[in-house]
């Protein structure tokens, strides 16, 4: 009675089978390389010409938000 179910056992064997061959060609992601691309980026953004814009523009809404309730 054990017939019917070898397909379905030699169905499963080989999708498991298939799976573990697929998962190993994967490519593994070198983290290290992207965060030491993101930290050199990172640092670019905190020059202080970065800072300046960053100060003017918040100069400016202020600007704009104290004429605005004052007119």
């Amino acid at each position: 009675m054990s017939e019917p179910n070898a397909p379905r056992d030699a169905d499963a064997r080989a999708l498991s089978q298939a799976l573990r061959e697929q998962e190993q060609q994967v490519p593994v992601l070198d983290v290290s390389e992207a965060v030491q691309q993101r930290l050199q980026a990172e640092t670019r953004d905190n020059g202080v010409v970065y800072v300046l814009v960053q100060v003017l523009l918040l100069g400016a809404l202020l600007g704009a938000a104290a004429w605005y309730f004052w007119h």
